[in-house]
C-alpha cells in the first residue's frame, strides 16, 4: 500500500506542474500568434497606406499638370487646342467652354452635339446653369488640408523623380519581417510616367506666339493677371458614380473651360502602385465610393459579405475611394509555421516528460516486484535448504546412535540421506548458476556426447523418485534414419536443465499418472537440425494467468512458505537461459490430450 501511495503522490507532483507548464505555454503561444497576426495586419495596413500616399501624390501631380496646361492654353486657339487634346489623349473624355451668363459655347447645346456630349451636359447641369459656382469646393476641409501638408515632402520628391522621366514597376521579390511577400520596385519607365505625360497639354496644342510663352518659358503677364487665374478639380457624383472635372479660368471675366477625365484610363495608370502579393491569405483591394472592388492585389478570395479588416482613404481628390485590407491571419505562412513548430516542440516536451515519468514508474514497479520476489526467494531458499539438512541430520543421528539394527532400515536411511544430498546440491547449483547467469560469467564446456545416453542415465538415477511419487516413466525416442543423437554441447548444463524439468514435473504432476520423455528431430528455418526433448505430465497443469510468467526469475505459482510444492522459483528461468545460451530454447505447451503441461527443450546439435 505504501508503494502505491508513493507512486500516486509522485504522479500528482509530476503531472500537476507539467499541466500548468503546458497550459501556460499554450496561452503564450496564443498570445504570440495574436501578436504576429496584429503585426501582419499592421504591416499590410502600412503597405496600403504607402500605396494610398503614392496615389495621392500622383493625383496631386496630375491635378497640377492639368491646371497648368489649361491655364497656358492660348485664348485665340483655345477650342482647337482642347479638341486636339481630346482626340489625342485617352485621359480626356470630354471638353467644355462656358462664358459667364451665356449658354455653353462647347459642347453645342441641343441636337448639334453627340449623345456622349449631351450626357456630359446633363451630368454637370448644376454647374453649367450657374446653380453652383465652379469654385464651390475651393476651400478644402481641415482633414484634407492636413493630409496635403503631410504629403508635401513626398510630392516634392515625386516631382523631382518625374522630372527624370522615370516611374516604378515591380522587380525583385522580398520577404518582409512579418512573413508577407512583396515585390519591391525600382525606377524604370512605366505607366505612372505616361499618366503624368498625359496630364500635360501636347506640344502641338500650344503653338508659339509672341504674346504667349512656349513650354518651359515663363508667362509674361502682370501680377494682377496672374492673381486672377483660377483652376479647380471637381469630384462629381452622378448616378452614384464618380466623375472628375478639371477647369481653368485665365482671368475673372474670361470663360471657364476644362476637361472631364476618363476615369478608367486614370485608374489603369494608378494601380501600378499596388504591390504584387503572392500569399493566398492577404489582399489589398481598391474600392470606389460604393465599396465596389476596382482592383485587387493578392490571392485571397474576396466573397460577398466579407468586410476588410481596415480601410485606408486614398485621397481627397478621389473622395470615398479607399484601399481595403483583407487578411486571414490563421492561414499566414509566418503565423502558421510558428504555431505548428511551437505546438510540435511543446508536444515533444510533454511527451518526453510523460514518457520519462512512465518509465520511472515502470522501473519503480519492476524494482518493487523484484524486491518482493527476492524477499520471497530468500525465504523459500532458506526453507528449501533447511528441509534436506534437517532430514540428513535426523537420519545421520539415528545411524550414529546405533539404535537402528535392521539392515533394511539402515539402507533406507542412507538412501534418504543421499537423495536429500542430491536435492541440496541441485538447489545450491541453481542458486550459484543464477548468480553466474545474471552476471554473464557462466562458462560452458562444449563436448561431444550422445543425448539419448545422457537422458537414460538421468531417468535411471531419478527413477526411484519418480516411482515413489506414483508416476510411470514413458520414454518415446524418435525413429531417426541414423538414430544418431550425438551433439556438441555442455553435458553438465543440459543435465541440469533436464533434472530441473523432472523436478518441476514431480512437484506439479499432482494426481497424474505418468511422466513422458519424447525425443524428436526438427529442422529450423535455416535448415539446421534441432533435437526436441519434451518432458510431459498429465497433472493439473499451469493456470493460464501464469503461463506467460512461468519463466521469469523468482516466479512461483504458489509463493507462500506453506506451499505444498517447495521450490525457489529459479529452475525454469535458469533452464531457459542455459538453453538460449547454447543456441536453443525452452517453451511451454499443452500436455497430452489437453491435460497437464509439456515443456519442450529445443537443443542445438552443433
Amino acid at each position: 500500500m505504501t508503494s502505491k501511495r508513493s507512486i500516486f503522490l509522485f504522479w500528482a507532483l509530476f503531472l500537476v506542474p507539467s499541466l500548468i507548464v503546458a497550459l501556460l505555454a499554450l496561452r503564450l503561444l496564443a498570445h504570440e500568434q495574436e501578436r504576429l497576426s496584429r503585426s501582419a495586419l499592421l504591416s499590410l495596413s502600412q503597405r496600403a497606406q504607402a500605396v494610398a500616399d503614392t496615389i495621392h501624390v500622383t493625383m496631386q501631380a496630375v491635378q497640377d499638370n492639368m491646371a497648368r496646361s489649361l491655364l497656358q492654353l492660348p485664348p485665340t486657339t483655345r477650342l482647337e487646342a482642347l479638341k486636339s487634346w481630346e482626340l489625342s489623349n485617352p485621359l480626356i473624355r470630354n471638353i467644355f467652354i462656358k462664358y459667364q451668363n451665356k449658354p455653353l459655347t462647347y459642347p453645342v447645346p441641343g441636337m448639334g452635339s453627340t449623345p456622349e456630349e449631351r450626357r456630359f451636359t446633363a451630368r454637370y447641369e448644376a454647374l453649367f446653369s450657374h446653380r453652383l459656382s465652379f469654385d464651390f469646393n475651393e476651400m478644402m476641409s481641415k482633414n484634407e488640408t492636413n493630409a496635403t501638408a503631410a504629403m508635401a515632402s513626398e510630392k516634392k520628391d515625386l516631382n523631382n523623380f518625374n522630372e527624370l522621366g522615370f516611374n516604378t514597376v515591380p522587380s525583385e521579390k522580398i520577404t518582409t519581417p512579418d512573413g508577407l511577400e512583396d515585390k519591391r520596385t525600382q525606377p524604370v519607365p512605366g505607366a505612372k510616367n505616361t499618366l503624368l505625360a498625359l496630364s500635360r497639354s501636347p506640344q502641338q496644342a500650344m503653338p508659339q506666339q509672341k504674346n504667349f510663352p512656349g513650354p518651359g518659358q515663363t508667362l509674361s503677364m502682370s501680377p494682377e493677371k496672374i492673381m486672377s487665374e483660377k483652376s479647380g478639380w471637381i469630384p462629381w457624383f452622378s448616378e452614384n458614380r464618380l466623375f472628375i472635372l478639371v477647369w481653368g479660368q485665365q482671368h475673372k471675366k474670361g470663360p471657364v473651360y476644362g476637361v472631364e477625365l476618363e476615369l478608367m484610363t486614370l485608374l489603369s495608370r494608378l494601380v501600378v502602385d499596388f504591390p504584387q502579393l503572392d500569399d493566398d491569405n492577404i489582399a489589398l483591394v481598391l474600392m470606389d465610393g460604393n465599396a465596389h472592388p476596382m482592383h485587387q492585389a493578392g490571392k485571397l478570395e474576396i466573397t460577398r459579405g466579407i468586410k476588410p479588416r481596415t480601410s485606408i482613404a486614398i485621397s481627397p481628390l478621389l473622395p470615398h475611394w479607399s484601399i481595403g485590407v483583407y487578411i486571414q491571419t490563421k492561414g499566414l505562412v509566418s503565423t502558421r509555421g510558428f504555431l505548428y513548430i511551437s505546438r510540435l516542440l511543446l508536444g515533444i516536451f510533454l511527451a518526453c516528460i510523460i514518457s520519462g515519468g512512465a518509465l520511472l514508474t515502470r522501473m519503480t514497479l519492476h524494482n518493487i516486484k523484484n524486491a518482493h520476489q527476492k524477499t520471497s526467494f530468500v525465504s523459500s531458499v532458506s526453507h528449501e535448504l533447511k528441509t534436506p539438512l534437517t532430514s540428513i541430520r535426523m537420519y545421520a543421528e539415528l545411524l550414529q546412535s546405533q539404535r537402528v539394527t535392521d539392515p533394511e532400515k539402515t539402507q533406507h536411511y542412507l538412501s534418504v540421506m543421499v537423495t536429500e544430498t542430491h536435492r541440496l546440491t541441485r538447489l545450491i547449483n541453481n542458486v550459484l548458476d543464477f548468480g553466474r547467469l545474471e552476471q554473464g560469467k557462466k562458462k560452458y564446456h562444449i563436448t561431444s556426447f550422445d543425448l539419448l545416453q545422457l537422458l537414460n542415465q538421468i531417468i535411471d538415477a531419478h527413477g526411484i523418485r519418480i516411482h515413489n511419487q506414483g508416476l510411470k516413466i514413458l520414454f518415446t525416442p524418435a525413429t531417426h534414419e541414423n538414430n544418431n543423437f550425438t551433439i556438441n554441447s555442455d553435458a553438465d548444463a543440459l543435465e541440469q536443465v533436464i533434472i530441473n524439468l523432472v523436478d518441476n514435473a514431480l512437484k506439479y504432476a499432482g494426481d497424474g499418472n505418468f511422466i513422458e520423455f519424447i525425443v524428436n528431430m526438427e529442422t529450423d528455418e535455416t535448415k539446421k537440425q534441432l533435437i526436441l526433448l519434451k518432458v510431459c505430465d498429465d497433472g493439473p497443469g499451469i493456470p493460464p494467468e501464469h503461463c506467460h510468467e512461468i519463466f521469469e526469475k523468482f516466479h512461483r505459482v504458489d509463493n507462500s512458505l506453506t506451499a505444498t510444492h517447495p521450490g525457489s522459483g529459479l529452475g525454469l528461468s535458469i533452464s531457459r537461459k542455459i538453453l538460449r545460451d547454447l543456441g536453443g530454447d525452452l517453451e511451454l505447451e499443452p500436455g497430452p490430450n489437453g491435460k497437464g503441461c509439456c515443456f519442450t527443450a529445443r537443443i542445438k546439435t552443433t
